[in-house]
């Protein structure tokens, strides 16, 4: 309901109703004089003389429909520059409204304004919806009155500068008004202009109107975070050790982070560490799911940060070589680090292979305590049985084979790029270990005193005691992690591929990854 009228009429008419507490209700009157109304202002008062007091309709601030809850791919402008303005005239006008959308997609995919360079591409790859649906509550829209002399009230309504519709309500009444609008219209990261031209059919003020709220809807995938494993930090996934990788994810218009946590810190540790990082990522989206891609250890990092109950859904993890049942490498890693005079494998070692591997230096810049311990067979068997592993029901895995010509052996460019600085004997020690072994683990450290010898005072050594396990047939492997370990049943294998625990990080494995899991909501 509005109109226009002088303070007396006003006064007026509110005596004869008993309404002084019009003014009170925010009911505003603009003085244009004693005489001459409108036929809509004179509307207005006849009605206003001729209707009961009960039925009178005092506009107020809030419609009865409230808006949705803000998450990732929907967001609200409740207060501010053209909201709950009263009833606003064309003299008051227009109504611009802005409402902010974060940027839920990569920058690489938007021009310097927020728009899409290739909305068809996005929408195609599942990154985005085709619409988005644009709704506000709006009030007092007379778009069927009948008055003589006087246009229908006609509000005109702009997304970004494009004119999308005429409003159209009823007299004294809110109207849930919904728009659809392309996504190659919205602008991500920036300032969105709603704007509503009040009243364009008459001259001068007849109509006026407000709106409570505007929110605007569209799907869109979740962001990903890139988790790295042990010994590392987040530049495990540049171009020179992920090759790709980035430039894939930023073609694809994928919103995505990476952050360095402790590079042989403990899973629990790194969980914690993760849970913040992607907490502070998620909330500016208002997004409260997240897909993770691990390479190796991140993998196992994952999983504890499911364990704390993180204030975030995991959609899906997507392992690289992760040693999800352990490793046997990190087991004999254990054992050489352990302080021992003496190390004497009483368990299997047809070949020697393990105690070569314990008795010379093999990783010595690569894995450390205490995240290397979280690496081994027998941590596993434990994060298992207590649902630190295991617990994300959208797990992928892909695994590695580093004997690219199927020789039975591993040759000098098999174990390129795998820990730069490292000699190739040290990786083919740990590759002959793990294709021969399932586990390993301390016995038992005991001390022997040594008989004098010439020139030579007796002298207490320390002995280390350990069993090595064989396997039955051999285990492929990337010179790090077995693909039976990288594969574990708790998990959907998408494909294991012939590259070693390094260069098996490419875009390649990452497409397979994100074509598996951009679709999850």
């Amino acid at each position: 309901m509005e109109f226009k009228d002088t303070v007396g009429h006003f006064l007026k008419s509110a005596s004869k109703h008993g309404l002084f507490a019009l003014a009170m209700a925010g009911v505003s009157f603009i003085s244009v004089g004693s005489e001459g109304h409108t036929a809509a202002q004179q509307h207005q008062m006849d009605k206003l003389d001729s209707e009961s007091p009960h039925v009178f309709s005092i506009h107020t601030s809030s419609s009865p429909v409230a808006p949705p809850e803000e998450k990732l791919g929907v967001y609200v402008v409740d207060q501010g520059q053209g909201l709950d303005t009263g009833c606003t005239f064309s003299s008051g006008g227009p109504l611009v409204i802005q409402l902010d959308v974060p940027q839920v997609v990569n920058s690489a995919v938007l021009d310097n304004q927020g728009y899409l360079l290739d909305p068809g591409k996005l929408v195609g790859n599942g990154m985005l919806g085709a619409t988005a649906t644009l709704s506000l509550p709006v009030y007092d829209i007379d778009s069927s009155a009948n008055i003589p002399g006087v246009n229908p009230e006609v509000d005109d309504l702009y997304f970004n500068g494009r004119f999308k519709k005429t409003l159209i309500g009823q007299d004294s009444q809110w109207t849930d008004d919904v728009i659809s609008i392309p996504i190659e219209e919205i602008k991500f990261g920036q300032i969105n202009e709603i704007k509503i031209d009040i009243d364009t059919a008459n001259a001068g003020d007849n109509w006026c109107m407000s709106v409570d709220w505007v929110a605007i809807e569209f799907e869109v995938a979740a962001p990903y975070v890139l988790a790295h494993g042990i010994s590392a930090d987040s530049s495990t996934w540049d171009d020179d050790a992920a090759t790709g990788v980035l430039a894939y994810l930023d073609e694809q218009g994928i919103l995505y982070d990476r952050f360095s946590l402790v590079a042989n810190g403990t899973s629990a540790g790194n969980a914690a560490l993760l849970q913040g990082h992607i907490r502070d990522f998620l909330e500016p989206l208002k997004a409260d799911k997240v897909h993770i891609i691990a390479h190796s250890k991140g993998g196992l990092d994952s999983q504890a940060l499911q364990a704390l109950a993180p204030p975030f859904d995991i959609l899906s993890l997507s392992t690289l070589s992760t040693p999800h049942l352990g490793s046997v490498a990190a087991d004999l890693s254990i054992i050489q680090k352990t302080s021992a005079n003496r190390y004497q494998n009483i368990g299997d070692d047809p070949n020697g292979y393990a105690a070569k591997y314990v008795n010379t230096w093999t990783f010595g810049q690569g894995p450390q305590n205490p995240g290397l311990g979280d690496l081994t067979t027998q941590r596993a068997l434990q994060a298992i049985a207590s649902g630190v592993r295991g617990n994300i029901s959208k797990t992928f895995t892909i695994g590695a084979d580093a004997d690219l010509n199927g020789d039975n052996d591993l040759t000098t460019n098999e174990s390129a790029g795998l820990f730069p600085g490292i000699a190739h004997y040290g990786a083919e020690r740990a590759w002959r270990v793990l294709r021969d072994f399932s586990s390993a683990h301390t016995v038992e450290i005991v001390t022997k005193r040594l008989p004098a010898r010439p020139k030579q005072r007796s002298r207490t050594i320390t002995i280390l005691k350990y069993a090595a396990t064989s396997t039955i047939q051999a285990q492929n492997n990337d010179i790090v992690v077995t693909l039976n370990s990288a594969n574990p049943s708790y998990g959907q294998a998408i494909g294991n591929v012939m590259a070693n625990h390094s260069t098996l990080k490419n875009a390649q494995n990452i497409t397979r990854i994100v074509n598996n899991t951009i679709h999850l909501k």
